[in-house]
Parts: C-alpha cells; sequence; structure tokens
C-alpha cells in the first residue's frame, strides 16, 4: 500500500527545486533597438550610421530583437537591403507607430540584414551566432549546492521522522 502524506509531498518538491536549480541558466535574451529620433525626415543619420541606436546586433539563436520607435513618424521595419528581392519574406513589423514597438523572436543562425520600408536609407543587421557545443561542465549557480543540501537532509530527516510516526 503506497502511504503517501504532507511530508512526501514537501520533500518531494525540494528535491525538484534542487534539479531545476542545478540546470544552467540558457533562457533567451531580449535585446532593444531603438530608431531615433529625426531620422525619418533626414538622411543624416545614413551617413553616421545612427538611424538605429545598435544599429548592429550579435545574439543567440532564441534571442528577441525589440524594435522601438522613438521617431515621430511611422517606420516598417522588415528584412533584407532596400532593393533586396526577398525583403520583408522573414519578417515584416507593419506600421510601427511613434511611440510603439515591435519585436521579432530569431530561431535560425545567420545573418539579418533589415531596413526601413518607408526610409529605404535606414538600415541594420543581426547576426545569430550559432550554438556552440562545448565538453565543458556547465556552470551551476551557487544556490543549487545549498538547494540540494537541504534536499538530501531533509530526505534523511524525513524518513526518520516517518518511521517514528
Amino acid at each position: 500500500m503506497l502511504y503517501v502524506n504532507r511530508y512526501h509531498v514537501f520533500f518531494a518538491s525540494i528535491v525538484i527545486l534542487g534539479i531545476v536549480a542545478m540546470v544552467p541558466s540558457s533562457f533567451a535574451a531580449m535585446f532593444q533597438v531603438s530608431i531615433i529620433p529625426g531620422s525619418g525626415p533626414s538622411k543624416f543619420c545614413a551617413e553616421t550610421a545612427t538611424c538605429f541606436n545598435q544599429s548592429i546586433l550579435n545574439i543567440s539563436p532564441g534571442d528577441t530583437v525589440m524594435w522601438t520607435n522613438n521617431d515621430n513618424v511611422n517606420h516598417t521595419i522588415v528584412n533584407g537591403l532596400p532593393y533586396s528581392p526577398q525583403r520583408g519574406d522573414i519578417f515584416d513589423s507593419g506600421t510601427i507607430a511613434p511611440g510603439k514597438t515591435y519585436s521579432f523572436t530569431f530561431y535560425n543562425a545567420g545573418t539579418y540584414k533589415y531596413s526601413d520600408k518607408i526610409d529605404r536609407w535606414m538600415v541594420g543587421e543581426v547576426n545569430v551566432r550559432p550554438i556552440q557545443s562545448s565538453s565543458s561542465v556547465p556552470e551551476f549557480g551557487p544556490i543549487a549546492v545549498l538547494v540540494l543540501a537541504v534536499s538530501i537532509v531533509s530526505t534523511i530527516a524525513a524518513s526518520k521522522m516517518i518511521r517514528i510516526l
């Protein structure tokens, strides 16, 4: 007969937390790109490569890029350079009004040049680096050892308490 009480659930939860804490942090990141004020009405930003604050990004697969329109006119972000035949076939923001944002998650490694469909002089680039496999041992957070130790001690204490009851 299987006997489960509140101690079993509690200690199973601690063990699960210990395992989760030991998993390396490999969560995707969010990168911000700002469309600078005045970039729409003036081609000066193209000459100085300042149409986008961070016009070249290096990211990993699964990361997301968020473009924020800080200009006072509409913009449209699409993949591809202004006169590319495949322009907008991977991502197309549609109209981004002033103060609004557009996000896109990049899953595949590669170089993605992008431009503004309205103001063709505005160009940028997202480089998605392939994930490198590593034979080294992953780093665990400092809390992982503590959680694992507490779960082992708690499991031993619980098993002794159950025998007493």
